[in-house]
């Protein structure tokens, strides 16, 4: 089962390691560049478009994925086109207790970028630690839209079958 990306943790002093080098890497490196996180970035092919992001944050190797590669790195993020790759980037991950992300399978993945909200207001709320009441209302109404058929079906439940009594 899934856990989720960590809410209200500071990101901006956190490295992030992205293993591939193609659109689905592109979009997190974008979102991860926006708060000054030290990224890496692990490809045998690297995109002009990354290439044209990096500065002094953003690291690239043009190489193969090696399993010491996630060694010291706060955030594994496995976006490669290759699932036994990504696989077994999540296992070298979980034997080196490394939060990972596997953007190819969610089932593997410590955390993982929702879609109950934009990417851009979900990184900005793991930053905000909390102090962006904006955002916060914005995500809660998120969140009520989104579970509000969950909660009626839970809502009928109860009313079809009411408590008979209560237990001490």
């Amino acid at each position: 089962m899934a856990k989720y990306f960590p809410l209200f943790i500071d990101i901006s002093k956190k490295t992030f390691l992205v293993v591939g080098a193609g659109n689905i890497a592109a979009r997190r490196i974008l979102k991860l560049k926006e708060f000054g996180c030290k990224i890496i970035v692990v490809a045998k092919s690297i995109a002009v478009t990354i290439m044209d992001l990096q500065d002094d944050r953003l690291i690239l190797k043009e190489r193969a994925y090696d399993s010491s590669d996630v060694v010291g790195v706060d955030y594994v993020i496995a976006a490669t086109n290759d699932k036994e790759l990504n696989e077994k980037i999540v296992w070298d991950c979980k034997k080196a207790g490394v939060i990972v992300n596997d953007a190819s399978n969610y089932e593997n993945c410590d955390f993982y970028f929702p879609g109950i909200v934009t990417e851009e207001e979900m990184v900005i709320g793991v930053t905000s630690s909390g102090s962006n009441h904006k955002l916060a209302r914005r995500v809660a109404s998120a969140i009520r839209y989104n579970i509000k058929d969950i909660v009626e079906e839970c809502r009928r439940e109860q009313e079809e079958n009411p408590k008979q009594e209560d237990f001490d």
